[in-house]
């Protein structure tokens, strides 16, 4: 679905619409098609009302209906979308959103938006949850036998996690897009004007690989590595940002410092062709010497299932 079609979806909808769709929210917890029955007993009003309403719903593709041995009903991506907005809406952290992606990517869609204070930010729709292996086993540990929520926890447990990442190097002095807010599957950071490093002028690579570096320390201090660094996740404006941070894992991983070279063999062979070194030494010896703060992204998955649904 479109941005242009959710907003229209969102617009056209009322106060009992949205609370059929936080109460088929909660009910997923336990089930993949919440019935009928129980959606009118939450609603707690008129059942017409509640009928009507729900095939509101599903006539804007904001629920499924299933017909079977019952009737029930499951919320889309869409409906993810809208309870999301509408959340970040009313707690003031946006007041609106382009009508077309400024960036797309295997598992999630960006645009831009602006705050109630005019701020311009980056909004990031996570799709489904990041196709790391450590990542996905852990999912998987996680979502226990809620097997038909796979992709909404995913996506949720994706922004969740980057948030924390983001806010963890950005606090530390990092060059990250400054986090804003999180709500269930979207992530609102500040807006950065720039360029990928593929684009980099030669006279700016030494200070670009500078900042990289840097950024990089301050994560590994935090407990963070990257897990997907690559000049594609390096956008360069007034300094050199890193992006992209929701397959992020924790240094003391076992896989860390395979993964910690990973990241750092795909930059060094960057920069090599600007005949820039980097110094990689003091990476690893954050890691070597246990430099580093205990974060655990367990934690976060947890605390995150603990609170499914959206405040």
């Amino acid at each position: 679905m479109s941005i242009r079609s959710l907003v229209e979806a969102y617009n056209a909808l009322d106060k009992l619409d949205l609370r059929v769709l936080r109460l088929l929210e909660v009910a997923h917890a336990r089930r993949e098609y919440v019935p009928y029955r129980l959606v009118v007993n939450w609603a707690g009003v008129d059942e017409e009302a509640v009928g009507r309403s729900l095939s509101k719903l599903n006539r804007l593709k904001l629920i499924q209906r299933f017909r079977g041995p019952y009737e029930g009903f499951r919320l889309t991506f869409g409906a993810y979308d809208v309870l999301a907005l509408h959340t970040l809406r009313k707690s003031g952290k946006l007041v609106s959103i382009s009508p077309t992606p400024i960036g797309v990517g295997k598992e999630s869609v960006v645009y831009s938006g602006e705050t109630p204070s005019g701020v311009k930010v980056a909004v990031k729709f996570h799709r489904t949850g990041t196709s790391s292996f450590i990542r996905a086993r852990k999912v998987r540990a996680f979502l226990g036998k809620r097997r038909h929520l796979t992709k909404l926890y995913e996506a949720r447990l994706s922004a969740h996690a980057e948030f924390a990442a983001l806010s963890a190097v950005f606090d530390g002095g990092g060059l990250v897009p400054e986090p804003i807010a999180v709500n269930r599957h979207v992530v609102v950071m500040r807006y950065i004007e720039g360029v990928d490093a593929y684009r980099v002028r030669p006279e700016d690579a030494p200070s670009v690989a500078r900042d990289v570096i840097e950024t990089v320390k301050v994560a590994l201090e935090n407990g963070i590595i990257h897990g997907d660094l690559s000049p594609y996740n390096i956008l360069i404006g007034d300094r050199a940002y890193v992006i992209d941070w929701p397959q992020w894992i924790p240094a003391s991983h076992p896989n860390s410092l395979e993964i910690l070279s990973r990241d750092l063999a795909r930059i060094e062979e960057f920069f090599s062709q600007l005949n820039i070194t980097i110094d990689k030494d003091r990476l690893f010896n954050i890691i070597y010497n246990h430099k580093y703060k205990n974060i655990d992204i367990e934690d976060i998955y947890k605390k995150v299932l603990r609170t499914f649904v959206g405040t």
